[in-house]
């Protein structure tokens, strides 16, 4: 297999900007789902006495943003290695690893599936439980937040050619094509 392109997030974008893409990204859609959400249930009262089951769920969100990416990965692949750490001595993190390249396909579902499925999650709760919309608006943004480098990982692959694969290393990732 040949590389058909490499992409490093950090020397193409910076962390500093990929930093303030994804906090204007959060505020953003903080601003817009909360105006939607709000204007289908407006006469509704919030509450703000589930602050500690939102600060759990806060630090529950990363951990299973990593899980949603695992999963597919998981289930599909043959080798896949894992390995769980603490940082900051409150957030779990996971770090998942594929020892050989993978279809262009199947790394795109990996890429979507944490979003598709936490934003139906969150918007079904915040419809559900109105008095709390905030809270579920707040975790919805933040973790679109989390999603902006999945964004612009897939942005980059939809251009690759069809039947790639994709061979991720710690700099970022290769596309490969076979010859």
């Amino acid at each position: 297999m040949n590389s058909w392109k490499t992409i490093d997030m950090a020397k193409q974008y910076g962390n500093c900007r990929l930093f303030l893409f994804s906090v204007f990204t959060i505020l953003m859609s903080f601003v817009l789902i909360y105006t939607l959400l709000s204007a289908v249930s407006s006469r509704v009262v919030l509450y703000d006495d589930q602050t500690i089951l939102f600060f759990g769920l806060l630090v529950l969100l990363y951990p299973v943003h990593k899980l949603l990416h695992y999963l597919p990965l998981r289930l599909l692949c043959k080798r896949v290695k894992t390995s769980w750490s603490i940082k900051w001595k409150l957030v779990l993190t996971c770090n998942v690893n594929v020892h050989y390249p993978i279809r262009k396909h199947l790394y795109l579902l990996t890429l979507v599936l944490p979003f598709f499925i936490m934003s139906v999650l969150l918007i079904g709760c915040a419809l559900r439980f109105p008095h709390y919309i905030h809270y579920f608006t707040i975790l919805l943004s933040l973790h679109t937040g989390l999603c902006v480098s999945d964004f612009i990982y897939i942005k980059n692959l939809v251009g690759s050619p069809g039947h790639s694969f994709i061979e991720e290393h710690r700099e970022g990732y290769d596309i490969l094509i076979q010859k």
